[in-house]
């Protein structure tokens, strides 16, 4: 993976901070959402529940029977444990358009008008049930169309109204309206729902975790080193740039000193590169740099530390004594000097002029190495150009620098 340059591995810091807040708050946003989807899913099971009583109702309603054995057989029925009975049902009502109670899951209540304070102060924090308690107190001949709403999430007491009718003439008995009343326990909808909020926000982690790592890994491997080629890069030539240049410099140099190793710094500068500019423009100059970034590509190895180092400028920085890079640099002066520049039907030829020091000449500090290297490219310019020149300390007494 490419090295990130040290602000951007700074920037991880926060990234990873960031990652870490949008894990939890997904986390949270997730398991949110699946408490939503559980209280709607417990208020369908409340809603099926009841309609299943509701349909027991109407079934019971068809066979000629008795009141009391019906009596009998809703409250057995709504009371006995069976496995799809949903805990929590505090009492079944079945009322006639008289507003009275003519079977009911508490054999106490029969024969009771659902106005009765009694039911009252069992139940008043109910909208549906209190809709129903005062419909029959106003208007009770307009109260078997009565049907509470499927849309509404309870939190509290539950009461789902529900209208059924007893068989008509047909079957030999009397066509009656009835209103079917069933009331939960209060959270009936919230029983066990912390349990699963619980095993949710678990999941809703685990799964989260998985988007970020793999949010993370992507940053990691994909885009920040994208970003990192780029910060690093030349535009133009593709080359490193010269603050890359100058750290990686930094550690290669430091850890030649520490095993005793020579390296040779060099300047390469392309010879009247402003009268290209002056004569072609400056796209030819964009490409007379691209062509010589070319070059160093072929002539260079994997290990040889070049960049562009500004304007006409490079900078390279070899590993090996001062014959075998001196060798080195002739050849990749001789390969540009022979590989012209086709632009816009022109041959052009381009030459450079070198300036080289060897750390066993000058040490391994950078800057006093690119200082040596300057002077010695300055000697190869007033020289003629298109030559290597080297600094072995005493260049300065030589042109009285």
């Amino acid at each position: 993976m490419t090295e990130l340059p040290v602000n951007i591995r700074e920037s991880t810091r926060v990234l990873r901070a960031l990652l870490l807040g949008y894990w939890l708050g997904a986390s949270a946003l997730l398991t949110i959402l699946f408490g939503a989807v559980d209280l709607v899913e417990r208020h369908r099971e409340v809603l099926h529940d009841a309609d299943h009583l509701r349909d027991l109702v109407a079934a019971s309603l068809f066979p000629p029977m008795r009141s009391d054995d019906r009596q009998l057989l809703l409250e057995t029925y709504a009371n006995s444990p069976r496995e799809d009975k949903l805990d929590g049902m505090n009492f079944l009502l079945v009322v006639n358009d008289a507003g009275k109670i003519v079977y009911s899951s508490r054999r106490a209540w029969r024969g009771l008008p659902i106005t009765d304070p009694l039911l009252a102060r069992v139940e008043t924090s109910d909208p549906d049930f209190d809709a129903v308690v005062h419909c029959f107190l106003r208007n009770p001949g307009q109260c078997m169309d009565l049907s509470s709403t499927n849309l509404r999430l309870r939190t509290g007491s539950f009461t789902v109204v529900r209208s059924v009718v007893r068989p008509g003439r047909d079957l030999g008995l009397e066509r009656q309206e009835l209103l079917v009343v069933i009331n939960y326990d209060p959270g009936v909808v919230l029983s066990e729902f912390g349990h699963d909020i619980a095993l949710g926000f678990l999941f809703c982690l685990v799964i989260s975790g998985l988007l970020t790592l793999l949010v993370w890994f992507m940053l990691i491997y994909r885009l920040l080193p994208q970003v990192a080629e780029a910060a690093h890069t030349d535009s133009l030539t593709r080359l490193i740039n010269r603050g890359l240049f100058m750290d990686q410099a930094k550690d290669l140099l430091a850890e030649a000193e520490d095993r005793g190793g020579e390296m040779v710094f060099a300047i390469l500068d392309i010879d009247h590169f402003k009268r290209i500019n002056d004569t072609y423009g400056h796209s030819c100059g964009d490409a007379a740099l691209a062509h010589v970034a070319e070059v160093f590509r072929m002539v260079t190895r994997p290990d040889d530390l070049v960049c562009r180092f500004g304007g006409e400028e490079f900078a390279l920085l070899f590993n090996g004594q001062r014959e075998s890079v001196g060798r080195a640099l002739d050849r990749l002066r001789l390969q540009l000097e022979m590989t012209q520049l086709s632009y816009a039907g022109h041959q052009l030829k381009l030459n450079a002029s070198i300036g080289a020091v060897s750390t066993a000449d000058c040490g391994y500090n950078i800057d006093y190495l690119y200082n040596m290297a300057d002077k010695a490219l300055y000697v190869a310019k007033r020289s003629g150009r298109n030559r290597l020149e080297w600094n072995d300390g005493r260049v300065f007494s030589r042109l009285g620098l």
